[in-house]
């Protein structure tokens, strides 16, 4: 019986063996005792073959070492081992090189949302900041996800531009309570903000040493400052609000129209404009309380006459409507809650093709306000300090900064360029 323990399968085989055995003679069977040898290394007896008796995945494994030399059987049971890895990890190498074999840049984007969005220098982002950066990792993970950060390279930047402008991502958005899907295209600045945010991924994790360079390090823009379309470009002149204003008020949509002339009247952007209340017009000083969104300043807004003058309007009409609620622009289908965004650019945007005019964006009537306020003689750094700008007068000389023509020509109307030189007596 001594040779069926150097089978494969030995022990279990002797003990069914035995088992037999015990029930053909009546006797019972004498339990076998191992002999511990070595971790994992044992015998049945002094100077018998080796076996290796050890547990993988929950389940107890027994192997003959065929031989009786603990040097031997020793290096027997490490390949064994290494055979394990190899059926698991697909390799024979474990420790770190699996790990990073089977690093994938979905994990380090999950570390990097665990973190809560970082800074390079590892600051607490503005909360819009960080809604920004969670809507911009979804087409990341999707292309991206399942990819080895360490086999990136600057082409991969390349392939997902097109992948990207062809519009290959998905988008999964509900709408009325309707789940509806439309593939998108990002777009050159759409697609190097994404990247920027796969970059600051990468950079949290090379100063956690998950990887050991950055793969995205150096890459270029695909977007040119020439490209950009400025706020200034998606303008209206004072004769489009007119119209604007006219238009919706015609088809008896009061709400749209005090929503984009409020906007043009006090310079706020569009997410600051939705969520103002009633609560925070103080007409006795004067100011309308907004707090300012990307980290702003001046927490007001200076009620000129033209808002004064609508907001009376609005009050209004807001006592003859049904609808109670504090918000300045309530939803109509939820007075609880805002108005959503995407309805007001959609509805601006119908409305400039049924008039006639140039694109008017909700942004434009931000730099509405900031042309009418440079044409009034206010300087730059006091038109930031209005519109709660702290990049100061620099921006609003190279975004915003723009006067009509028409206040250009009366201004070069004033030009003289031979002064009367009085004669001396």
């Amino acid at each position: 019986m001594s040779w069926i323990a150097t089978l494969p399968n030995g022990p279990e085989l002797a003990a069914r063996i035995g088992l037999a055995m015990e029930r053909e003679t009546g006797r019972p069977k004498i339990p076998m005792k191992w002999i511990y040898v070595s971790e994992c290394l044992y015998r049945k007896c002094e100077g018998g073959t080796i076996y290796i008796r050890m547990y993988h995945d929950g389940e107890r494994v027994v192997r003959s070492t065929r031989t009786n030399d603990p040097v031997k059987a020793k290096k027997v049971r490490k390949r064994l081992q290494d055979e394990l890895w190899a059926k698991r990890y697909g390799t024979i190498l474990p420790g770190p090189q699996v790990q990073d074999r089977f690093l994938t840049i979905n994990t380090l984007i999950k570390d990097y949302v665990r973190a809560g969005f970082p800074t390079k220098k590892m600051r607490t982002k503005e909360a819009n900041t960080v809604e920004r950066e969670r809507n911009l990792l979804r087409p990341v993970l999707k292309w991206w996800g399942s990819k080895n950060p360490n086999a990136v390279t600057l082409a991969d930047c390349d392939a997902y531009r097109e992948w990207r402008n062809s519009g290959g991502y998905v988008s999964i958005y509900h709408l009325r309570g309707h789940k509806k899907t439309r593939p998108t295209r990002g777009g050159d600045r759409i697609v190097d903000m994404e990247l920027d945010v796969l970059s600051n991924v990468f950079h949290l994790a090379r100063r956690r040493q998950r990887i050991k360079i950055h793969p995205l390090m150096g890459r270029g823009k695909f977007v040119s400052a020439a490209d950009v379309r400025h706020c200034r470009e998606v303008a209206p002149d004072p004769k489009s609000l007119e119209k604007l204003e006219e238009y919706f008020r015609r088809r008896g949509e009061d709400d749209l129209a005090d929503c984009i002339v409020f906007m043009a009247y006090s310079g706020l952007r569009i997410g600051e404009t939705l969520v103002r209340r009633w609560s925070e017009v103080n007409m006795a000083e004067g100011i309308v309380d907004a707090k300012r969104s990307k980290r702003g300043i001046f927490p007001w807004v200076i009620i000129t006459e033209e808002l004064k003058s609508l907001l009376v309007q609005m009050r209004e009409r807001r006592k003859t409507s049904e609808v109670d609620s504090d918000l300045l622009f309530p939803s109509p289908f939820d007075p609880s809650i805002p108005r959503d965004q995407s309805a007001i650019r959609s509805r601006l945007s119908t409305a400039c093709h049924a008039i006639g005019i140039r694109h008017v964006a909700p942004h434009g009537l931000r730099s509405f306000f900031v042309t009418s306020a440079r044409e009034s003689g206010l300087t730059d750094a006091e038109i930031a300090m209005l519109i709660g700008d702290k990049s100061g007068p620099a921006l609003i000389a190279s975004t915003y900064g723009d006067v009509r023509s028409e206040h250009l020509v009366r201004q070069a109307q004033r030009i003289r360029f031979r002064h009367q030189v009085p004669e001396l007596i």
